[in-house]
């Protein structure tokens, strides 16, 4: 389920955890990246691998600081701190701010970090999970890739995600159908977290029902709508100037309680990446620009070509003006979002 690494400092999650496996193991890890549910799963992996059975609540620290200061004196205790039973103490330190905002600012401070994390015993695993990590400031992540291993999880590939969607499947007894396991990750903007929630909803019912094959219709039955998708039908049927279809679209949406401020703010965004994929003109220059995964790279370039960039940019000019009348109290939601789509039928 790993990405290839982007280059020798920043290692995958299946890196680390396969050297565990071979006890070979880091005094010291930073892990960050935007995929929340792989950051905690590697944890809990390399937890089992550190930690020996029932000695938890002895060789096992959480601290979760939330971006409050943690002194240096602190740390040091912390990491000092020997195993009672495992071979090694696991140490973990949640938003420390050290890799960012609050990264030490004066050389003396930032010479009293490196040194303590040059220190860190070798009877001590510990790890940094930080939400965001200013690769600018070098100085404390230098230090952890000298002495231990800096590790980047990113949103995982649509290939990745339906490979592992299937094997969930297969795992449960049920077959879902293709045109599904894309609608699936689209439902939910390739969250892992939010997949296993709804597979897991998928699975207690097929098992209650007997239900072997997932369709379409079953995934509307349970789980959250296709926003995207029919953002993208909406912004079609725009294009086809058939108004009527982009509001039932829209109504749709508000029937299953969509909530409409994210509705309008999906549609802008979406303009602004056509504005970019009109700009730009293929899939692979559109995926380095926006960081989208291929398939949506494709299709915003080929739906791109519906429009004319005039065309796109008064379409998002009316975006940003109908969000101004909400927010001043001029315009209840749903009644701009029903003139936004109207007006776009006639630009």
């Amino acid at each position: 389920m790993a990405k290839q690494e982007k280059n020798n400092s920043w290692k995958s999650f299946v890196s680390i955890v396969n050297a565990g496996k071979n006890d070979d193991f880091a005094r010291v890890y930073l892990i960050t990246g935007d995929e929340k549910y792989l950051i905690d799963r590697t944890l809990k992996s390399m937890k089992k691998l550190i930690v020996s059975s029932g000695a938890e609540s002895l060789d096992y620290y959480l601290k979760d600081l939330g971006n409050a200061d943690l002194p240096l004196e602190e740390f040091q205790s912390l990491v000092g701190t020997p195993p009672f039973i495992s071979k090694r103490r696991m140490t973990v330190i949640r938003n420390s701010g050290l890799f960012g905002s609050k990264a030490p600012s004066s050389s003396k401070d930032q010479d009293k970090w490196k040194a303590a994390i040059a220190a860190i015993p070798e009877f001590a695993a510990v790890f940094f999970i930080e939400e965001k990590v200013d690769k600018r400031k070098k100085q404390l992540i230098d230090a952890i890739a000298q002495n231990g291993v800096l590790v980047e999880i990113e949103i995982q590939s649509e290939d990745v995600l339906k490979t592992w969607i299937n094997q969930r499947c297969k795992e449960s007894g049920i077959s879902m159908h293709a045109d599904c396991v894309s609608s699936l990750i689209s439902r939910v903007n390739s969250s892992m977290r939010a997949i296993d929630n709804e597979m897991n909803k998928i699975s207690l019912y097929c098992e209650n029902t007997g239900t072997k094959t997932v369709t379409m219709m079953l995934l509307d039955k349970l789980c959250v709508p296709d926003v995207h998708a029919s953002v993208f039908q909406m912004t079609d049927a725009i294009g086809q100037k058939n108004v009527g279809k982009a509001l039932d679209i829209f109504a749709s949406l508000v029937i299953l309680k969509e909530p409409i401020p994210k509705i309008r703010l999906m549609l802008a965004r979406h303009i602004r990446h056509l504005i970019c994929a009109k700009e730009i003109g293929d899939a692979q220059g559109l995926v380095a620009r926006l960081k989208v995964h291929p398939f949506v790279a494709k299709n915003l370039v080929s739906q791109s070509k519906g429009f004319t960039m005039t065309q796109l940019e008064k379409l998002y000019k009316l975006c940003f003006q109908t969000d101004s009348w909400v927010k001043n109290g001029k315009m209840e939601d749903q009644l701009a979002m029903e003139v936004l789509l109207t007006a776009s039928g006639k630009i």
